[in-house]
């Protein structure tokens, strides 16, 4: 019984140890990869804060070729405050965006296709993004051509943000370059569009209708 008692005794203490020594390892190797992770992930999301202008200079660190890259993007238009990603599309969708990066016609396209897989993810997580449907339609018209999967996402982009003026605009002046292909419930999209234009910039509506008008749209 006393033999008993004393090897449980002694037992406890090197449990305790054991049990010590192991929480002290994974501390220290949970330390090394936060450190590891900090060093090489969220270095670059703390320098640059979000902008269109520092937006290009973070998309330059960005390989196309590395698919945690496209998640790091994705991350990154979720994580964005309303201004700041309605801020981000509207200047993606400007020719001269990309442009001023200074980038070959391949380097562009490979960017270009990098920025919509990231759209596909973050669209995944967060579906009533109309702003990143949006910049999809538009990402990928210009890669592949106004297809049926372009006007879904801009039908997706009207269903969340319907009345979002700069949207509007911006979605008016993609739809209005391709009239004929659109479908009916784009034309419908296209014509709702323009009351809010009326509303908004009553100025600008009367070019604009002028201007859809020449392109063969029924108003």
């Amino acid at each position: 019984m006393v033999d008993r008692l004393n090897v449980s005794r002694g037992v406890s203490p090197f449990t305790m140890a054991l049990l010590v020594s192991l929480g002290v390892c994974l501390t220290g190797l949970g330390g090394y990869q936060l450190f590891r992770l900090n060093d090489t992930h969220q270095r670059d999301e703390a320098l640059y804060s979000v902008s269109p202008g520092t937006l290009q200079v973070w998309l330059m660190t960005l390989d196309p070729a590395q698919p945690e890259d496209a998640a790091r993007l994705a991350d990154r238009f979720v994580g964005m405050t309303l201004p700041q990603r309605r801020a981000a599309v509207l200047a993606i969708v400007r020719a001269d965006f990309l442009e001023a990066m200074g980038l070959s016609f391949a380097d562009r396209r490979r960017l270009q296709i990098l920025m919509l897989q990231a759209l596909g993810l973050a669209l995944g997580k967060a579906p009533a993004l109309g702003e990143l449907w949006f910049l999809s339609a538009k990402l990928r018209s210009g890669l592949f051509g106004f297809d049926a999967t372009a006007q879904h996402h801009l039908e997706l982009s009207f269903a969340y943000a319907p009345k979002e003026v700069d949207l509007v605009l911006a979605r008016l002046q993609m739809t209005s370059l391709a009239w004929p292909l659109l479908n009916a419930r784009v034309k419908d999209i296209v014509r709702h569009d323009v009351t809010i234009v009326d509303k908004a910039y009553p100025d600008r509506a009367v070019q604009l209708r002028e201007y859809l008008l020449k392109a063969g749209a029924t108003l």
